[in-house]
């Protein structure tokens, strides 16, 4: 039968589009003026020119993030640090925000000063204090004073974007603060080239003779270039085109970091082999061993590996299955190990740890299969990288039971050859989990309306013909579908889902479909005395 959905429409936010029509005014008096001060905003307003960006930057008491455009960013990457409303102000950290939009961002932590700058306008602030400086010649006076609590400098953030030259916009029915500002061109913003014949997301997907060609070597010197020095990537956007230099100097904190979330790191060293043995050229052989060496040190003594290592924070220190991210790590050693010939340059040395790794990454998946009501079911997207329990991800990321990311774990026990007792059963009890979480009768559907924020909306309907589907989340404890928003809250119904997560967040999948399609041929062959789809 098919779980009860509700779904409630919301309509877009119209105070939104009248600080954009605002904003628009305002661009247009700065641009005839040629850089008067604007109306209504502490000090001078940048000048609009040809290649000035125009910006509106927001953050809601309550979630983890802010967004430039419509586009989110965590406020402190992996914290869960949430902007505060005390007395109609909105306090919050500004040391990822103010980078990202292009500006400076210096705390001293000894004389507990703060230098920030953006759009050729500085400040000067100290902890504690409500006088501060702009352009070290003008002093104004703040609502309330910086206050430094566990690590977080709290700042009164109204007060800073005015004078930065921001028109500001709070939003008392959303709790939402909103900036819009005129900003120069910026490495930060204008970051990557985009687009293009190969991307990131499609590098690994391209035809055997490309890897053999000048575009392939062109690919691969790309990869090498933006290698860290610890011999992992960093995650850019699919979009990023990849036949050109990556520009990492507009990657500031977590964002230049290496990791393996989003098949980074695995991706590029598969890249890596396959230019290699076409070219036979030693600089991708090298660049290839030292993401491997980089692997092989980040796995934790209980097989796991973390989000972002070295010295991650928050839950990005978490184990992480996300974006089938461990099982991606496992399929490549999987086939050093086994001896594929694309792989033949792996020293003896490097194979044996890669082998020692192997087996305990598998430990870790039959360790963390998640029972319900004593049975077994599928994985958690995180877990905590001592305990093993189960653990959030993003705000909108509960504990739960993943109905995307177990689909590849469990195709990649099934890729084992000659599986162990513990694997069969892993194996079996995680597609009757899947062919008991189904959901039928029942199809997502999406609904044109041009009032909304977004132009759209997104409801769950009954359709008797529809295919199966399957949740994103399912409640560790009741086994029920999940939802959330960037708020943290747990939700039972998808309807009830905050407007933007509802249509900018896949909450159902189709992916166990295809996998148990798949199973009785590896059930046949493996566990011939019982099929648990019968």
């Amino acid at each position: 039968m098919p779980y009860d959905f509700s779904s409630t429409v919301r309509h877009g936010n119209e105070a939104m589009k009248s600080l954009l029509r605002s904003v628009l005014v305002l661009a247009v008096a700065a641009a005839v003026s040629f850089g008067c001060a604007t109306p209504g905003v502490g000090g001078d307003s940048p000048f609009l020119t040809s290649s000035a960006t125009l910006k509106t930057v927001s953050l809601i008491v309550g979630e983890p993030n802010f967004s430039v455009d419509g586009a989110f960013q965590e406020l402190q990457e992996g914290l869960y640090t949430r902007p505060q409303l005390r007395k109609d102000l909105v306090l919050a950290p500004l040391d990822d925000l103010i980078p990202y939009l292009g500006g400076s961002y210096l705390f001293d932590a000894e004389t507990d000063e703060l230098r920030l700058s953006l759009a050729g306008r500085q400040l000067l602030l100290k902890v504690g204090s409500t006088q501060a400086e702009a352009d070290q010649l003008q002093e104004f006076t703040l609502t309330v004073a910086p206050e430094l609590k566990d690590g977080v400098l709290w700042l009164p953030v109204a007060d800073i974007w005015k004078q930065l030259g921001a028109y500001v916009k709070w939003d008392k029915t959303r709790q939402r603060l909103t900036g819009a500002f005129i900003l120069p061109p910026s490495r930060n913003l204008e970051d990557f080239a985009r687009g293009g014949p190969v991307t990131e997301a499609t590098m690994g997907t391209q035809p055997a003779a490309f890897y053999a060609g000048p575009e392939g070597r062109r690919l691969a010197d790309v990869i090498v270039g933006y290698q860290n020095a610890d011999g992992g990537w960093p995650k850019v956007e699919r979009d990023v085109n990849l036949l050109v230099p990556v520009n990492t100097a507009a990657m500031t904190g977590f964002r230049i970091k290496s990791t393996i979330d989003n098949d980074s790191t695995m991706k590029q060293m598969a890249v890596l082999a396959r230019v290699h043995a076409a070219t036979q050229d030693a600089r991708y052989a090298e660049s290839f061993l030292r993401g491997l060496d980089y692997v092989l040190l980040a796995q934790l003594p209980n097989g796991g590996w973390q989000q972002f290592w070295p010295d991650p924070q928050g839950y990005k220190a978490h184990i992480t299955f996300n974006d089938d991210t461990i099982a991606n790590v496992l399929e490549v050693l999987r086939d050093i190990v086994s001896g594929e010939p694309i792989y033949a340059f792996v020293d003896p040395g490097r194979v044996a740890r890669a082998r020692a790794a192997y087996d305990r990454g598998i430990s870790l998946i039959l360790k963390t299969q998640i029972v319900v009501t004593g049975r077994k079911t599928g994985w958690c997207s995180q877990y905590d990288h001592l305990t093993l329990e189960p653990r959030m991800g993003r705000a909108f990321k509960l504990p739960s039971i993943s109905g995307a990311e177990s689909v590849n774990v469990v195709r990649f026990l099934m890729s084992i050859d000659q599986p162990s007792p513990e694997i069969v059963a892993a194996v079996q009890d995680a597609v009757a989990w899947f062919n008991k979480a189904r959901m039928d009768g029942i199809k997502l559907e999406r609904v044109e309306d041009s009032s909304l924020e977004f132009g759209f909306d997104r409801r769950v309907v009954t359709d008797p013909k529809a295919p199966s589907i399957w949740a994103r989340f399912y409640d560790l404890e009741s086994g029920k579908p999940l939802f959330s928003a960037r708020d943290g809250v747990k939700r039972d119904n998808y309807g009830d889902v905050s407007y933007e997560r509802r249509v900018k967040y896949s909450w159902f999948a189709t992916e166990p479909r295809k996998l148990l399609a798949e199973y009785p041929a590896w059930q046949v062959k493996w566990a011939p005395k019982r099929s648990v789809l019968r």
